[in-house]
């Protein structure tokens, strides 16, 4: 009777971990990274001339059995059009952009503050920055 029964727990000791890896095979993670760029509209800073935004969005789809879940995030932002039409507009970007880019990527949003000295190239970024996340949300 006591053989019978160590053999018997044995097995059960044997199977509930295999019974285990089956269940989580079953209930596998699959996880999709698709990257994709994105350009915001082209926006008219007044006197200075004009600003567009592209960012970069690195998109994390997971799927665990049934339950899906999407992150998104800001991965790189460039402004490939700024306003350099005179020495001063060219100034005021190349010190206020590298700036705004860090704050947009640390917000990871278009709410970011405003540059003094740089009002107009601030409100241009954060308005062509909002148009390209509209844009993403829409993938």
């Amino acid at each position: 009777m006591r053989k019978t029964l160590t053999s018997l727990i044995a097995a059960t000791v044997i199977a509930v971990p295999v019974a285990n890896a089956t269940a989580a095979v079953k209930a596998a993670k699959k996880t999709i990274v698709r990257t994709k760029k994105f350009a915001g509209a082209t926006i008219d800073t007044g006197r200075y001339g004009l600003l567009r935004v592209t960012i970069v969005v690195r998109k994390t789809t997971t799927t665990v059995g049934a339950r899906k879940s999407v992150k998104r995030k800001i991965t790189a932002i460039s402004v490939p059009v700024y306003p350099n039409d005179t020495d001063r507009s060219m100034f005021i970007s190349q010190n206020a952009i590298p700036v705004l880019i860090q704050e947009a990527l640390r917000a990871q949003s278009a709410r970011i503050d405003i540059l003094s000295g740089a009002t107009y190239t601030s409100d241009a970024f954060a308005q062509s920055l909002q148009a390209a996340i509209l844009a993403e949300k829409k993938w």
